[in-house]
């Protein structure tokens, strides 16, 4: 477990002393001002059912969202939530500024190490394989999630990547296919094209044999648990987990296709 809430309680500590949390209060917030706030400059409704489950107060509830939340999201809100602190006159006036620089620096070295908590999707695998304006604002978006840290936000549009991608293999092979054809059996052709070339070991058949079923199933998670319709997305983790899965099948077949995608690079 990463994150929040996997601090050690000296480590919350510092972010408590640091925010004024020990009497269960956030700085100066009240609890309209720390609902306004936090809708204005995170989205985040605090004062609903969820964040309300560890206690009522303004810190417990601060804690919650801080431990629901990835160790990039958390160190967002802290950050702000320092900046804030810093416009206040309170911590500008009468105050030992060698007591002062170790709150900071105590506070800060919580921060970062809520940041290299969070392992962030490797982006390698998801590289345009053609010059249209589609593919490339495609590309753009997928990224922009990721480097939100919110890959449950992007899961259609990774789907749409694969089908895209699978479509690319196939017509570099000049395989016929119908236009609202599944990503599985997109895949199955392009396993077929790869048997029949008789060029890759049965180990590497394999695994393009195991990510039809993967991308099956992946079917269903883009119509049931994505953006693509009005759903409930996925967990976080278990988005981060399909984006490395469905990367490492990106990134194995990247490594046995150069050749074609040269070729296709070429007759363009």
């Amino acid at each position: 477990m990463t994150g929040y809430n996997s601090l050690r309680r000296s480590k919350k500590s510092h972010i408590d002393k640091a925010l004024d949390m020990e009497s269960g209060y956030v700085l100066d917030f009240s609890n309209r001002t720390i609902e306004i706030h936090f809708e204005d400059e995170f989205g985040l409704e605090c004062y609903t059912e969820p964040f309300g489950r560890n206690g009522n107060s303004k810190a417990n509830r601060l804690r919650t969202i801080l431990g629901d939340h990835s160790g990039t999201q958390a160190a967002r809100i802290l950050r702000e939530l320092w900046d804030y602190r810093s416009s206040l006159a309170f911590y500008t006036v009468d105050i030992d500024p060698s007591e002062e620089a170790k709150t900071k620096e105590n506070f800060f070295n919580v921060v970062a190490r809520l940041e290299g908590d969070s392992a962030q999707v490797d982006l390698e695998p998801f590289q345009s394989f053609d010059h249209s304006n589609a593919l490339y604002e495609l590309l753009q978006s997928i990224e922009r999630d990721i480097r939100a840290d919110k890959p449950q936000a992007a899961i259609d549009r990774l789907h749409l990547f694969c089908v895209k991608r699978f479509k690319h293999l196939l017509v570099a092979r000049r395989i016929t296919f119908r236009e609202d054809e599944p990503l599985n059996s997109l895949t199955g052709k392009y396993k077929n094209a790869l048997e029949s070339e008789g060029k890759h070991s049965e180990m590497a058949l394999t695994f393009i044999r195991y990510s039809i079923a993967v991308f099956e199933k992946f079917n269903d998670v883009r119509n049931n648990r994505s953006l693509a319709h009005d759903n409930d997305l996925l967990d976080m983790r278990e988005a981060r987990f399909i984006f490395e899965a469905v990367g490492a099948v990106l990134r194995f077949i990247k490594s046995i296709d150069a050749d074609f995608d040269t070729q296709m690079t070429l007759t363009e």
